[in-house]
């Protein structure tokens, strides 16, 4: 059996291989050399890993089985020193231990990928200067959260952008700093950068452009960044994501020939005739490609040679970029910055959407979509075939308009090769769908297991959807169900329950939408839309609520158990206090913390404990403070004017009649408020649900803010000159979020899927402010003295 050795294992390397395996699984035995000392895994993936939506498990491509079960060799932790052309070995070493090896071959393929790009600046050898661009620096990233630190991110492309939306979600204050006007500017014209920008300075991701860093500061860390321009700006941690240089230093220890890149021609060869190379390392015609498409057909072009079959050359790419960046739709394919060309242009304020296409002599040359990418795949196809648009030049901006006629997509998915590039995150061909469906993928979610297509980024998703469909014959629009008991949204069952003209049971609503089988998700989801539905009516079904809300305690790591009594804007009396001592010396409570919230926390209860304890507390005046719920939580304040020097207005007062008037409802999440005395804002309060900023002239009202995983400055919604205005305004704000929001939906969600405008227009005069106000019911009891809420221990 031959010998094959790949250096490196990135996702071009292991592409080879898999073609490899494809082409003739026992011609080569296989030796994988990678200094990396993780199993492979896809570098396009590490934006969600950082921003805590996957795990590093989730997007490993190769597992210790794929090695096993194709008697690959994987050596993790091993770097290539050399290399004896002649002798046709590799000389390598392990990286802990520094020890060598040599390792014979019959064709060596060269996959070292690229470096990132570091700045020359003074200043960068810092601690706390890195880059984007492997695990290694997510975890870094990762290590730095929750210490209230400040992040510049120097480079506006999309590595740059996905590093600052994951550090943002991770909490971290981050600017990002860029040398041009717009962002993005490779991909988007100025316009479409401007959009994106946009959405993610509603992140609170700050932007600090047209500045040129000239110098890193610190002593042993980074404390601050100089400008040209004399600014300075305080970070604790500086990412660069400014560009890749090809990693060519084997190729030229070896005595390849390179030119910022391992030059190969059309069969990925080297300069030498049994070594190849593929990916980011190479130049070919010219051109370095840094997208996953490109390198993928390198790949198979290079696992056709080493296999001794010739199928394909590869000749250049086509670039197109769709991508999701921050969870908008971005496409750009062709040119789009030469002013002589024409433009057509068009633009949906509503939704949020932009076309721009780029004419020269009558063909379309370029195309930049932001927020909807559908059209992507015809227009790209117009750019690819030099097509005339004269015919079609008036219904241009409106994609392929013969899409849904007989004469469907003559520029369509149909004419896609099976070989082209769908999803560039895991490499997913048209034809890999096809063979999905054929193998038996009867819905869109069936083929997205089997194949990946539409699980990373999602920037594919539309067209992936048009490909199945196509392929299929069937509808392949998805959507998110409520639980895997339905077939059914979470919009569906609420518009079902909002139907309903007498009050039912959570399994009559099961059983009209022909539930398959009941969950907690659906139990507690279904509970809620009945209550805020029918209020009083209904009766709620303990049986159906999270383990927390049955127990009217929270449940603890060790199987104890946490009650929190209620402390209205933190405040209580050494009656209370000396009650709540009492109590924790009789159970003997093992600890006793004030919260953030300002309120007091008994921890380690064990179950039986809990309704004597319960009693006591109820005994003593003391309701429960819904610490365990999807409810209203607390309203933090500070002192007011009553003590502070700086005080304009009462805000414990405030606090208390604002917890009064929504005290105790169950809400879509948990519901925090805040009152702030002074606009120095001592209480936190525009990073709530509902905070309160007192000035002198009166009360600035903040919404939709959040303080967690992922924080979130509020919106500055409207402002009151008095106090009874600002709670009758709360108690619409919170109906209005009972009856629209989702379940599970906090505040800042809501607000980000409606829009702060419509909430402002369902509560812009006194009269609507009044009728919701009017709709939200009574509190409810404190459920601690409540017979039927009495747990058997």
């Amino acid at each position: 059996m031959k010998k094959l050795v790949i250096v490196g294992s990135g996702m071009s390397a292991m592409k080879v291989v898999d073609e490899v395996l494809k082409i003739d699984p026992l011609m080569y035995q296989i030796t994988i050399i990678g200094a990396e000392t993780v199993l492979p895994y896809n570098r396009i993936m590490l934006s969600p890993v950082l921003a805590g939506e996957k795990e590093f498990d989730d997007i490993k491509t190769h597992d210790e089985n794929y090695f096993s079960q194709n008697n690959i060799t994987f050596k993790p932790g091993f770097e290539v020193t050399t290399v004896g052309r002649k002798a046709k070995n590799v000389e390598v070493v392990n990286l802990e231990d520094q020890s060598l090896e040599r390792i014979n071959y019959d064709r060596l393929v060269i996959c070292t990928g690229s470096t990132p790009f570091i700045l020359p600046l003074p200043g960068k050898e810092l601690e706390g200067v890195v880059s984007f661009r492997d695990i290694y620096d997510v975890e870094y990233m990762k290590s730095e959260a929750g210490k209230d630190k400040k992040v510049a991110v120097i480079g506006t492309g999309l590595l740059g952008l996905e590093a600052a939306n994951g550090l943002n979600e991770l909490g971290f204050d981050v600017t990002v700093i860029g040398n041009s006007s717009s962002i993005m500017n490779m991909q988007l014209d100025p316009s479409s950068g401007g959009l994106l920008q946009k959405v993610l300075e509603q992140k609170n991701i700050n932007f600090k452009m047209d500045a040129m860093t000239t110098k890193i500061v610190g002593e042993t860390k980074v404390e601050s960044l100089e400008f040209e321009d004399g600014s300075t700006m305080q970070t604790d941690m500086v990412v660069m994501s400014v560009g890749i240089v090809p990693n060519d230093d084997l190729a030229k220890r070896i005595g390849l020939h390179t030119d910022r890149g391992i030059m190969v021609g059309d069969t990925m060869m080297t300069s030498d005739p049994v070594i190849y190379s593929v990916g980011e390392c190479i130049k070919h015609r010219g051109t370095t490609y840094g997208l996953v498409a490109p390198l993928f057909e390198q790949a198979r072009v290079c696992a056709e040679q080493v296999c001794e079959v010739n199928h394909h050359m590869y000749t250049g790419s086509d670039i197109s970029t769709k991508l999701k960046v921050s969870g908008v739709d971005v496409f750009s394919a062709g040119e789009f910055d030469n002013a002589d060309d024409e433009v057509m242009c068009s633009k949906d304020h509503a939704l949020n959407t932009r076309k721009r296409l780029s004419i020269r002599d009558n063909k379309l040359v370029g195309a930049v979509l932001f927020g909807d990418s559908t059209d992507g795949l015809f227009y790209f196809d117009l750019i690819k075939k030099e097509t005339d648009i004269t015919d079609m030049r008036k219904t241009l901006l409106f994609g392929d308009i013969s899409i849904d006629t007989a004469s469907a997509g003559s520029v369509g998915v149909e004419r896609m090769a099976d070989d082209e590039q769908v999803c560039g995150c895991l490499g997913v061909t048209k034809g890999d769908i096809v063979t999905a469906v054929a193998g038996g993928c009867d819905t869109f979610e069936l083929m997205q297991e089997e194949t990946d297509c539409g699980t990373g980024c999602g920037g594919c998703s539309s067209v992936a959807k048009q490909i199945f469909s196509f392929v299929s014959d069937i509808e392949s629009v998805a959507k998110d169900t409520l639980c895997d008991c339905t077939s059914h949204s979470t919009q569906e069952v609420r518009e079902h329950v909002r139907s309903l003209e007498v009050v039912a049971t959570i399994d009559e609503v099961r059983s009209a939408l022909d539930f398959s089988d009941s969950c907690e998700k659906c139990g507690a989801a279904i509970n809620y839309y009945l209550s805020s539905q029918f209020n009083a009516q209904y009766k709620h079904n303990d049986n159906e609520r999270p383990h927390n809300e049955k127990m009217h305690a929270n449940l603890q790591n060790d199987g104890t158990y946490s009650i929190v009594p209620q402390m209205q804007g933190g405040l209580t009396t050494p009656d209370e206090l000396k009650a709540l001592a009492d109590i924790a010396i009789k159970f003997k409570v093992p600890t006793v913390k004030v919260t953030g919230g300002q309120r007091i926390d008994l921890l380690g209860i064990p179950k039986e404990n809990l309704n004597d304890m319960w009693d006591e507390l109820s005994d003593a005046g003391m309701e429960a403070g819904y610490a365990y719920a999807k409810a209203t939580r607390t309203c933090k304040s500070c002192v007011g004017r009553d003590h502070c020097l700086m005080g304009t207005q009462d805000s414990m007062g405030l606090s208390v009649k604002m917890e009064d008037a929504v005290w105790s409802h169950f809400m879509p999440h948990k519901f925090k408020m805040g009152v702030s005395g002074c606009p120095r804002n001592c209480a936190e309060s525009t990073i709530k649900d509902f905070g309160v900023i007192c000035t002198e002239k009166g009360y600035e009202i903040h919404v939709a803010g959040a303080c967690g995983i992922r924080t979130k400055a509020c919106l500055k919604d409207r402002f009151f000159k008095k106090e009874e205005d600002v709670v009758k305004y709360l108690k619409a704000f919170v109906q209005l979020y009972r009856v629209e929001a989702n379940y599970l939906e906090r505040v800042m969600h809501f607000e980000e899927r409606v829009g702060l405008d419509y909430i402002r227009s369902k509560l812009d005069t006194p009269e609507k402010i009044k009728k919701w106000a009017d709709q939200l019911p009574s509190t409810v009891k404190n459920p601690w003295v409540t017979t039927n809420h009495r747990q058997s221990a």
